[in-house]
């Protein structure tokens, strides 16, 4: 029974995995909107002032 998971680890691996999940999401948007800014799509949307 030592290879047993307790409910602790398990919820932290899930948390763990769900901030990964949210820091690649940004690290993916942040190159994406400085590249739609640059083209100029936020502005035609009403995002960027």
């Amino acid at each position: 029974m030592a290879n047993e998971i307790s409910i602790g680890n398990k919820l932290m691996v899930a948390f763990l995995r769900v901030m990964v999940f949210v820091l690649i999401v940004i690290l993916i948007s942040i190159p994406v909107l400085i590249l739609l800014d640059f083209i100029g799509v936020l502005e035609a949307i009403g995002l960027s002032s």
